[in-house]
């Protein structure tokens, strides 16, 4: 089977859990037998580098310059001064091959519109050489709508994944045959929300990328504090440790948007407890993983999968996490799961007070102080992760799944 993967979005992005599970899973379909290509730009979810090669140097990845294609002038229409198109950069990365657009310019400008251009020239090339038999995209972007559309009309079926809300309008899936999404939870919201009928399955997980030593596991662990993901309850909850049990040391894992946000919060300060250490985000869970003992996940946000929750099972760390989303669904009976007040929402900027933050400081005390506690809990995630993430399952259904795909029976209720 031919599958090609087209996104508006940079393949490489570590910043991004979507790309993140696109790598996976095509490098998974390569391995599997399927042939596989990538067709992407630089178009980066958060700060974007400011030179391409650079950034696929700094990763180690070799990659071929080309300039525009040939043909590209003639056959869209270049707004002045806009030059002969953005070069592309060819490499393989765990086996796939990658063709990824310079992509730059800011959205809804001309030079955007002569950038997706490029993209959809590109693109038509590879349903003529590559002929796939199935183009998988994501992302809300016109070119992908664009991209769907011409691939359905050269016979490639078309598969669309979901990884998040904001989905909700029909006219998404106009040139879809088959959608899949990051959860079971996600697929039950969308039939809910709009009568979308999809195969939720979860998140393909790196196991090399994740598992983590056990020697130094000695942290709290609370990764990405933004009020979405709770920082709010986090800091009532540090601040409570803080001056009861100094002894439980903390490690917060910050990430380019929320780096210094829990110094923002009025009224708290987090220099006095010197136990509370903040450290970069890391390309590898595995580096914070090898930290760390108990993985708060406090999220205000219906999360869509959990992916963090997930590793944490994998490495053996009970992860206590709110009942938001797929939480609950994700970490099963491997972790604790615990509800936040109904008031705390990701928009909310007050703190919860000592008494609903208390569960999670009760349970972080008892897995802390009870070594059969701890270990009980351990148990529980290593079954959980062997049953429902082991790298052979996910391989497995997702195998099973894609080649499942046939003519569409239709996407809605």
């Amino acid at each position: 089977m031919r599958i090609l993967l087209a996104i508006h979005n940079a393949y490489t992005d570590h910043t991004s859990g979507a790309a993140h599970s696109m790598r996976i899973l095509m490098q998974w379909l390569a391995e599997a037998g399927h042939e596989v290509r990538v067709l992407a730009t630089a178009r980066f979810d958060a700060r974007a580098p400011g030179n391409l090669a650079q950034h696929l140097a700094e990763h180690e990845i070799a990659a071929e310059r080309r300039p525009p294609p040939k043909g590209l002038l003639r056959a869209v229409q270049r707004p002045a001064n806009l030059g002969p198109g953005r070069p592309s950069f060819e490499f393989t990365l765990r086996g796939v091959p990658v063709t990824m657009l310079a992509t730059s310019a800011a959205p809804n400008t001309p030079a955007d519109r002569f950038e997706a251009d490029q993209f959809v020239f590109l693109l038509d090339h590879l349903l003529r050489s590559f002929a796939p038999d199935i183009v998988l995209s994501y992302g809300g972007h016109p070119v992908v709508h664009e991209s769907m559309r011409r691939a359905r009309a050269r016979g490639s079926l078309v598969l669309y994944t979901l990884r998040n809300y904001g989905y909700e309008d029909r006219r998404h899936y106009e040139h879809v045959d088959h959608v899949f999404t990051t959860s079971p939870y996600l697929s039950r919201f969308y039939l809910e929300r709009i009568g979308l009928r999809s195969t939720g399955i979860e998140s393909p997980l790196d196991w090399g990328e994740v598992e983590a030593p056990e020697e130094m596991r000695r942290f709290v662990t609370f990764v990405n504090p933004s009020p979405a993901k709770g920082a709010m309850l986090f800091a009532r909850l540090a601040d409570m440790l803080g001056s009861q049990r100094p002894d439980i040391p903390i490690l917060v894992v910050q990430s380019a948007h929320s780096a210094g946000g829990l110094n923002a919060i009025a009224g708290l300060d987090f220099a006095k407890y010197p136990h509370i250490m903040a450290a970069p985000a890391t390309p590898r869970p595995a580096d914070f993983f090898a930290l760390t003992r108990i993985l708060l996940v406090p999220s205000t946000f219906a999360e869509p999968f959990g992916r963090v929750s997930a590793e944490a099972l994998i490495n053996g760390i009970p992860p206590l996490v709110s009942d938001r989303g797929a939480l609950p669904e994700t970490v099963g009976k491997g972790g604790s799961v615990i509800a936040l007040p109904g008031w705390l929402t990701p928009d909310s900027r007050e703190l919860p007070s000592a008494d609903e933050a208390r569960p999670w400081f009760d349970r972080i005390c008892e897995l802390w102080d009870d070594p059969a506690a701890y270990r009980e809990a351990s148990e529980r995630a290593h079954h959980e992760a062997a049953a429902r993430f082991d790298e052979a399952v996910l391989r497995q259904r997702y195998a099973a799944y894609f080649e499942s795909l046939g003519p569409a029976p239709g996407l809605f209720d």
